[in-house]
C-alpha cells in the first residue's frame, strides 16, 4: 500500500478510539506546517502503524483524533544492529543516528570502549533525532536506540552474524558478506578499537570486517555499513 504524504506525527501507543493529544514537539511542527483544525494528517506508532486521523489545533497544544488504519508492516525480522561508538563531536554522532534510520537499521546500540573520547549521551535529543528521520523518510518501525553498552558486554549478543570493522593489519571479511538476516556490526571510535578489543571479539565468534583500503571516520564507517546491506536486501 502507498504511503500518505499528509504530514505526519508520532505518537506512541497509540488506539483507534478517543482523541491523542501531541507532543510539544509535534505541536511546533504542526505550527510551522500551518495546519488548521479540521486538516487530515497521519499519525504513526513507531510499530508499523501508519494511521489516517483529523487533527484539532488549539492555543497551546493540539489533539489527533484516529479514522482509520491506512497502512501496517510486520515488524522487520533481517537488518543492521549497529553498535557504534559516539563520537567526541556529538553533532557527527546525531548524523550517523538520522541516516541510519533512513537507512532502515534496526537497532542502535552506543559502545562505550576502550578509546572512547565520550561517555555521556542525552537519549532523549537523541530519541527526537531518530522520531524525525523516521517521519521524514516514511518508515513505520522506529529502531530501538538502546543505552550506552560497554564493549564487553557485547560480545555474547545472541545476533547470528557477528562482525567487529577495525583497522588493524589482518584478513578481514568483505562487507558484501553481510548476510540477509540479522547482522551485529560493532563500530569504533576514532581511536579504533584496541588490540585486546578486537581479539576478544574474535575470540567471542566476531568476523573481523573491511570497509576497503581507505581509513575512515567513525561515521562514514557506520553508514556505509547501513547503505551496503540497504542496497543489497531491499
Amino acid at each position: 500500500m502507498t504511503k500518505s504524504d499528509k504530514p505526519r506525527f508520532y505518537i506512541p501507543n497509540l488506539t483507534l478510539e478517543g482523541e491523542h493529544r501531541i507532543s510539544e514537539e509535534e505541536f511546533r511542527h504542526a505550527k510551522v506546517l500551518r495546519i488548521q483544525s479540521g486538516d487530515e494528517v497521519n499519525a504513526v506508532d513507531g510499530r508499523g502503524k501508519l494511521y489516517s486521523a483529523i487533527i484539532s489545533m488549539y492555543k497551546r497544544n493540539a489533539s489527533i483524533t484516529i479514522k482509520d488504519i491506512e497502512a501496517e508492516e510486520d515488524k522487520p525480522k533481517d537488518g543492521i544492529i549497529l553498535a557504534v561508538a559516539p563520537t567526541k563531536n556529538i553533532a557527527r554522532f546525531e548524523w550517523i543516528l538520522e541516516k541510519a534510520t533512513e537507512l532502515g537499521v534496526i537497532n542502535i546500540i552506543p559502545l562505550l570502549c576502550e578509546h572512547s573520547e565520550r561517555d555521556q549521551l542525552k537519549p532523549e535529543r537523541l530519541e527526537k533525532i531518530i522520531v524525525s528521520a523516521m517521519k521524514q523518510c516514511k518508515r513505520l518501525w522506529i529502531p530501538e536506540l538502546a543505552p550506552l553498552t560497554d564493549f564487553q558486554s557485547m560480545l555474547n549478543h545472541p545476533s547470528p552474524n557477528k562482525f567487529i570493522a577495525h583497522c588493524a593489519n589482518q584478513t578481514r571479511h568483505s562487507a558484501n558478506e553481510l548476510m540477509k538476516s540479522t547482522n551485529l556490526v560493532l563500530i569504533g571510535p576514532e581511536g579504533d578499537f584496541s588490540d585486546n578489543e578486537i581479539e576478544l571479539a574474535i575470540n567471542s565468534g566476531f568476523k573481523s570486517l573491511s570497509l576497503g583500503a581507505n581509513r575512515l571516520r567513525t561515521e562514514t564507517a557506520a553508514i556505509s555499513i547501513c547503505a551496503v546491506y540497504h542496497l543489497a536486501h531491499t
